[in-house]
């Protein structure tokens, strides 16, 4: 596959981040350490990683409801693994993209309006977070006058709290005004080719079908709910990956890491968050909670591992199963894209 311009942006970050979490770091001494860990905390830690996968797919079974197409759990599960493999594998988050497209090869669901779900996966995953980095901060375990970068940690709480209402504001939009913005997005499109007008503005109501939950609050506050718990779940990887390299950190520790690896994932990366994750980790257990450098990078190398191969092999078994290509996916997807456009599938 060629690389774009977004793919050598996200090599480039992860480049930078290694560099600045490993410099002047002695690496044989992190390498022993993480030689040394406990292996059976570690294969917790990677448990409750990939088992975070079965929250997130009884999740989207919730947002998936208003298209009004039956999935099962396996397919949703399925669909989850091949997109975090395309990602862990494939620069550019293509997983993101292949995560519906893959859903669509197993059930009766338009990859477009699976699409306008995991905006509401992303808004629901931003608030939970949020609200959970919120409770750690005012925390009795959290450090006093902790910082970053020379600034307390309060202000990455408040840069959290705006781009989570700036996030909710612009989908309570869509879900508010869809006529109007609907009418933009026509008459932008009339700008362009007619098989492409045609094809744009079909992508877009498809997608805003899938925002269609926000109309039924008991399964809105349903999905926020499994949301929590997902994200305490995660937390709960982090408190086992501490025991397998003796971190002597608790629940708020464990919490605090999960929510600035969150953040620092959410940055263009390389392949399988490379880079920004290792730097999530240093900061929040080095900088924050004061832990020596060489236990945090074995805990960040160590860590990554213990996610990354599961959920790889995983995906990998899911994608021969459904015959999927690395070769021919880029293409495959643009295809059903339009292919669902010409037929005017809106859900």
């Amino acid at each position: 596959m060629k690389l774009g311009w977004k793919a050598w942006m996200g090599l480039a970050v992860s480049a930078l981040l290694l560099w600045l979490v490993f410099r002047g770091e002695d690496l044989g001494a992190i390498a022993q350490q993480l030689a040394t860990a406990d292996p059976v905390w570690l294969l917790v830690a990677g448990a409750f990683l990939t088992s975070g996968g079965l929250i997130r797919a009884l999740r989207w079974g919730i947002l998936l409801e208003p298209l009004g197409v039956p999935t099962t759990l396996r397919s949703r599960w399925a669909a989850l693994n091949i997109g975090f493999m395309i990602t862990n594998l494939l620069p550019a988050r293509l997983g993101e993209i292949v995560r519906p497209f893959a859903l669509s090869r197993m059930a009766p669901v338009s990859m477009s309006g699976a699409l306008g779900t995991i905006v509401l996966e992303r808004l629901l995953d931003m608030v939970a977070l949020v609200l959970l980095l919120l409770v750690t901060l005012l925390s009795p375990a959290f450090p006093t006058g902790a910082t970053v970068l020379g600034h307390s940690v309060g202000y990455a709480a408040l840069a959290g709290i705006l781009v989570a209402a700036i996030a909710s504001a612009a989908v309570g939009v869509l879900f508010i005004w869809p006529s109007v913005i609907e009418r933009l997005v026509r008459a932008f499109a009339r700008l362009l080719p007619g098989d492409v007008e045609y094809g744009a503005v079909a992508k877009f109501e498809s997608f805003l079908s899938g925002l269609d939950l926000l109309r039924r609050p008991a399964a809105m506050l349903k999905a926020f709910l499994l949301s929590l718990l997902l994200w305490v779940w995660m937390a709960a990887s982090f408190w086992t990956a501490f025991r397998a390299f003796g971190i002597e950190l608790g629940a708020t520790a464990a919490m605090f890491a999960q929510c600035a690896v969150s953040l620092f994932v959410a940055l263009p990366a390389g392949p399988g968050f490379i880079g920004t994750l290792q730097a999530g980790v240093s900061v929040s257990v080095h900088d924050v909670f004061g832990v020596a450098a060489e236990p945090t990078l074995s805990l960040a190398i160590g860590y990554h591992l213990a996610g990354f191969i599961p959920v790889t092999l995983l995906g990998l078994y899911y994608a021969w199963r459904l015959g999927l290509r690395f070769g021919s996916i880029e293409s495959d997807v643009r295809t059903t894209l339009e292919m669902e456009a010409q037929r005017g599938e809106g859900a």
